[in-house]
C-alpha cells in the first residue's frame, strides 16, 4: 500500500509545478493519483478510504508549510492572507475527496475484469 500512496502522492506533487500546464494538471490531479495509485497499491473495497487519508494525510505536508510561511512568517503572496489560508486548508478534503474517488473506479475496473476473466474462464470449461 506504501507503494501506491507515495506514488499518488508523487503524481499530485509532479502537477503542481509545470508553468500554465498547472491550470489543467492539478485539479484533475488527486483524481487520477488516486486512480494510478489504488492500481498500485491494490486497494480494495475496505482500503479505498484508508488509502484516500493517508495521501491526504501527506496533503498535510505542504498544507502546514503553505499555512506557516502565511502566518507566522507573513510571506506575501500576492493574495490575502484569508484567501491563502482558505486554499490551504480546503487543499486536504479535496485531495482526500480526489483521491478516493480515483482509487474507487480504479477497484471498481479492476474487479469488472476479474469477473470477466472468472466468467470467461468459466465458459472455456
Amino acid at each position: 500500500m506504501l507503494n501506491g500512496v507515495l506514488t499518488a502522492y508523487g503524481i499530485i506533487l509532479a502537477s503542481i509545478p509545470i508553468p500554465i500546464v498547472h491550470f489543467i494538471t492539478f485539479p484533475i490531479g488527486p483524481f487520477v493519483a488516486g486512480f494510478v495509485g489504488g492500481g498500485i497499491a491494490k486497494a480494495d473495497e475496505g482500503r479505498i478510504v484508508t488509502f484516500g487519508l493517508m495521501v491526504g494525510g501527506l496533503a498535510l505536508i505542504p498544507t502546514a508549510i503553505l499555512l506557516v510561511l502565511a502566518l507566522a512568517v507573513d510571506v506575501d503572496f500576492g493574495l490575502p492572507t484569508g484567501l491563502v489560508v482558505f486554499a490551504a486548508i480546503a487543499l486536504v478534503p479535496y485531495t482526500w475527496f480526489g483521491v478516493t474517488v480515483g482509487a474507487l473506479i480504479s477497484f471498481l475496473l479492476r474487479d469488472r475484469e476479474r469477473k470477466n476473466e472468472a466468467s470467461d474462464a468459466k465458459l472455456d470449461d
